[in-house]
């Protein structure tokens, strides 16, 4: 049975990081800055290589301690301060406006993303910046025939992966579905300027063996989340296709490429 996976963290980080870090140095540098949702901290290292101190806020305190020890291996520990907080829970509670805050794929989980948007806004100095990296597009990795199961099968999966997104997202108490795209959030919160941008990540046919892992890791943790979505005979192809003991398995594939864009939506606070 497929079930959700991930890629070895330094493989994934090799394939992804340099589309979201190409974002992150398009920002303006600045002094103080924050990162919402900091992950491992592959940003934040970026980040603090170019301020002179860097605020790390996520709700999980496992991950921050991941950051703290990413940050202290490259010589930075210095300069990053770890936060646990919930964007649920209110407005951070940083003890400075800060020139920059960059929030990747962070935001969307919050309950009103309007309410988190102006939160952040609210924690900028005048002049400031808030980068949000919401949206872009599924990764594309396979054909569009397969020779196993019906054709389109990685369209269906990203519907699939649609509906089980919305399910979670409509599950949670207190959720408040909001109809705008994010630059009108971010125009909402105040901020001007607004502006989109994205980077395309682009690795074709053949992949190279760390891409090849990522690209089918990427494909079983989004099977495996989207699972009770799939078609019986959907679910069996990505059985086949997934299980390295297969003739079919994906692994075995020469065409397999890894195709996706990171979008960030970027706005300034006047005055």
């Amino acid at each position: 049975m497929t079930g959700p996976s991930t890629a070895d963290p330094a493989a994934a980080e090799a394939v992804f990081a340099p589309a979201e870090q190409a974002l992150v140095d398009a920002l303006p540098a600045g002094d103080v800055v924050a990162d919402i949702g900091p992950g491992s901290g592959t940003t934040t290292v970026r980040l603090a290589e170019r301020a002179n101190r860097v605020y790390a806020v996520d709700n999980d305190e496992a991950m921050l301690a991941m950051v703290r020890e990413r940050t202290e291996r490259a010589g930075l520990g210095d300069r990053v301060i770890t936060l646990l907080h919930d964007l649920d829970d209110g407005p951070v509670p940083l003890p400075e406006p800060v020139s920059l805050i960059w929030s990747g794929a962070c935001v969307h989980h919050a309950l009103s993303w309007q309410d988190a948007v102006n939160g952040l806004a609210g924690l900028l100095a005048p002049g400031g910046v808030l980068a949000l990296g919401e949206g872009g597009l599924p990764a594309r990795c396979l054909p569009w025939d397969v020779g196993v199961g019906r054709p389109g099968l990685e369209a269906r999966l990203d519907a699939a992966h649609n509906e089980w997104f919305l399910a979670w997202f409509e599950s949670r108490p207190g959720v408040v579905r909001d109809g705008r795209g994010w630059p009108e959030l971010l125009r909402s919160a105040g901020l001007g300027d607004v502006t989109s941008r994205s980077i395309l990540l682009d690795l074709p046919a053949p992949l190279t063996p760390s891409a090849r892992q990522v690209a089918l890791a990427e494909l079983a943790a989004r099977v495996g989340r989207a699972r009770e979505f799939l078609t019986q005979t959907d679910r069996d192809t990505w059985d086949a296709l997934l299980d390295h003991t297969s003739s079919t398995w994906l692994g075995h594939r020469d065409d397999l490429a890894l195709l996706t864009a990171r979008t960030v939506h970027i706005g300034r606070k006047h005055g």
